[in-house]
């Protein structure tokens, strides 16, 4: 099935796929952060569904929400991607059917019996099933692979389980690339992520000093409960109503002038066009140019920033441009 025809499904209730083209191949997980691993998963299970013409079935199932948002509000990560973007980047990778409702108590309770008969085989009918090395489901994390695996064998599906994907010296985890992003590396965490680390939000005014220092920015507001990137100056690029801009943002308190509010702000090269108070933008973080510091005087800052956007330019010619079918 082509990418733009996903099937969205928001409730477990309201879940049958009975009607859906065999083989009905499904991976589960939370998926928050759609990193290499996950992707990983979605891949294998989209070969399986469309191994052989017409086709078959592949399905994703995951939650709207981290599921610690209900079992352990206190301990809840920071998010990577909103549940509205893991749907297009899943339906962009060619997922026939994705199933997303919210995880909430309820669903906490199912028990890993009840997931795999109520859910799996009644609900979804699969065939084939795709996990991580280290799935875990049903009330307290009680199901795993190993129980999948000899229900599969009762229930008649497949169940393949696939090992971890590993970057450098590490594994590909969202909780290493939350470390990654809030140490300032995100470079690397775009490594793991497959694309680079975004965050959107709008414009608010600033204080103008931009503009007086020759490096005219728009100061923006990022949702507190994703991943910052940890203070400094990036080489980003900018998603504004359907272009792509380079850019250098500035994430800190502005010590050189005694600032002790928190704010990013960002400085599009080359752009004439309208003014962006109030706009919606998407940043993409490329690389982490420098730590954020105090200079002794404004004209010293202002000679560090043309510096800063020497770098910035040249960071962004040697990675190109971004896709945005991303």
């Amino acid at each position: 099935m082509p990418a733009g025809f996903m099937r969205l499904i928001d409730s477990l209730e309201s879940l049958d796929l009975s009607d859906s083209p065999s083989p009905r191949v499904l991976t589960a997980g939370v998926f928050d952060g759609l990193h290499l691993a996950h992707q990983s998963l979605v891949h294998l299970t989209l070969r399986a569904a469309h191994r052989e013409k017409p086709g078959g079935t592949a399905i994703v199932l995951t939650f709207a929400n981290h599921p610690l948002s209900v079992l352990a509000p206190a301990y809840v990560p920071k998010k990577l991607l909103s549940a509205q973007r893991k749907a297009v980047l899943l339906d962009r990778m060619g997922v026939d059917v994705l199933v997303m409702p919210e995880f909430t108590p309820a669903v906490a309770a199912i028990t890993p019996e009840r997931f795999v008969e109520e859910i799996l085989v009644r609900k979804c009918r699969i065939n084939h099933l795709v996990v991580g090395f280290d799935y875990r489901f049903g009330v307290s994390g009680t199901g795993d692979t190993r129980f999948l695996t000899e229900a599969g064998r009762l229930q008649r599906f497949q169940v393949e389980v696939a090992a971890a994907v590993t970057h450098e010296e590490w594994t590909v985890s969202s909780t290493r690339i939350r470390e990654l992003i809030e140490e300032g590396r995100v470079h690397l965490a775009s490594e793991m992520l497959g694309r680079p680390y975004e965050l959107c939000g709008p414009t608010v005014r600033g204080y103008g000093r931009g503009t007086q220092l020759g490096f005219p920015t728009a100061n923006l507001v990022f949702d507190p409960s994703f991943a910052i990137p940890a203070s400094g100056v990036y080489a980003v690029q900018v998603l504004l109503a359907g272009r792509v801009h380079g850019g250098m943002m500035n994430i800190g308190s502005s010590p050189t002038f005694a600032g002790t509010e928190y704010r990013p702000e960002v400085f599009l090269f080359d752009y004439e066009g309208e003014g962006l108070y109030g706009r919606e933008l998407r940043v993409y973080f490329i690389e982490r140019l420098r730590e954020e510091r105090k200079f002794p005087s404004a004209a010293a800052l202002r000679e560090r920033l043309g510096v800063d956007e020497v770098m910035a330019r040249a960071v962004l010619e040697s990675k190109g441009g971004i896709d945005l079918a991303l």
